[in-house]
């Protein structure tokens, strides 16, 4: 009987829609690939897992113990606590003629652990190719899915294991198309993981999102997968279903380079997505100054309105982006634009304590004596923006006295 333990179940939380911040940090799962990994990594079964002598055999013992043991009976589907076979540890070895041995006598190819692993799944982690073309050979299901969706192929993509990608892509089963339960294919994986020869491989095949893959490159910070897909046909302003394309991902996560290489291919920085937000908003809302700086050098509008009616100079505010938000008044910002419920940059400084933002503001023009749409002007939640004004003011008081002298 098979017996699982509970630490192999998925914590990962189930898909949702987000705004783009979260949205890309979540689409971003490529070092929650771990998260996938045959439980126990690389180990064997130690003594609490263990259900019977052929596993520790298996792993620990010579290809002659293994022999012994299935003639003295032993079962070759005898399961540890998570649910791994003997061929399973073979498999994770990289034993072939262990794995060969265990085929022979009836071992179960298409057996699954907990996670929903098979020893082709291993395989593919591993990179044991030799390995994966024997499975194959015996019939291994390559459209073998885990608990959260994954194929040998997402992982061999994902991982960079080209030959048995292409091993793989050749087998009977769903194909370069497939998708894991959150909606990647094995090119994005390759894309996250900036595995460029995969990225060759699964290009040429014809059937990959490479739109979708551009898209991952850019939050993942992948530069040289993002020329290379421009350069197999992926479409520089491809969105997403909110919107979003790979210069909107790039500016938000302050990616300069990333940033270059897409405005270089085309990229339009005036796109909006369903918010209304261009890529300059996604970089002021991040504080990212040399992302703002090249985006404004590019013309991007520094006073473009999100469908709150905010500008990047809010956002900006917002976060207490000081140097951002002196980069954007120094390229003609309008400092008291006034956006949701009438609230200016000013407000939300203040609202949000940020008082070095507050001065900023305040020495470029802008009135605290604007009002909200509910009658409120500018004031720090702690109360501190009588001191910051008074100090303002008495500053402006004191270049005015010098300058009658």
């Amino acid at each position: 009987m098979q017996v699982c333990s509970s630490q192999v179940n998925s914590n990962r939380p189930e898909p949702r829609e987000q705004d783009w911040a979260d949205a890309a940090q979540q689409e971003l799962r490529w070092i929650e690939l771990s998260s996938e990994a045959p439980e126990g990594g690389t180990e064997g079964p130690g003594a609490p897992q263990s259900q019977g002598r052929l596993l520790q055999a298996v792993w620990h013992g010579p290809a002659g113990l293994v022999v012994q043991l299935l003639r003295q009976g032993a079962s070759v589907e005898e399961r540890d606590r998570s649910g791994r076979t003997p061929l399973h540890l073979a498999v994770l070895r990289g034993h072939v003629p262990l794995v060969r041995l265990l085929l022979q006598r009836g071992a179960p190819v298409d057996a699954a652990d907990c996670a929903g692993h098979t020893p082709l799944h291993e395989a593919a982690w591993h990179g044991h190719s030799r390995v994966a073309e024997l499975l194959l050979r015996r019939g291994a299901p390559a459209d073998a899915r885990s608990v959260k969706g994954l194929t040998a192929l997402h992982w061999a993509a994902a991982l960079g294991h080209t030959l048995l990608t292409a091993r793989l892509l050749a087998a009977p089963g769903l194909g370069p198309e497939a998708t894991d339960a959150f909606g990647w294919t094995a090119v994005h994986w390759a894309a996250a993981g900036g595995r460029l020869p995969v990225l060759e491989l699964l290009a040429a095949d014809g059937a990959a999102d490479l739109d979708g893959a551009l898209r991952v490159a850019a939050a993942a910070g992948r530069a040289a997968a993002l020329r290379l897909l421009l350069a197999r046909g992926a479409r520089v302003d491809a969105p997403d279903g909110s919107g979003t394309t790979a210069l909107v991902l790039a500016a938000g996560l302050g990616r300069q380079q990333d940033i270059e290489v897409l405005l270089g291919h085309g990229a339009d920085p005036s796109i909006r997505d369903r918010h209304g937000r261009t890529a300059l908003h996604r970089a002021a809302t991040g504080g990212h100054l040399p992302a703002v700086q090249l985006l404004v050098a590019w013309g991007t509008e520094v006073d473009a309105q999100d469908s709150l009616g905010l500008t990047p100079l809010h956002y900006a505010a917002l976060g207490g982006h000081v140097e951002v938000a002196g980069h954007l008044l120094d390229r003609g910002a309008q400092v008291n634009a006034a956006g949701w419920l009438h609230k200016t940059p000013l407000h939300f400084a203040a609202e949000y304590g940020h008082s070095p933002t507050m001065e900023l503001l305040l020495s470029r023009g802008a009135s605290p004596a604007l009002r909200t749409q509910w009658g409120e002007v500018a004031q720090m939640s702690n109360g501190g923006l009588p001191q910051v004004l008074s100090a303002f003011q008495g500053e402006q008081q004191m270049h005015s006295g010098l300058t009658a002298l």
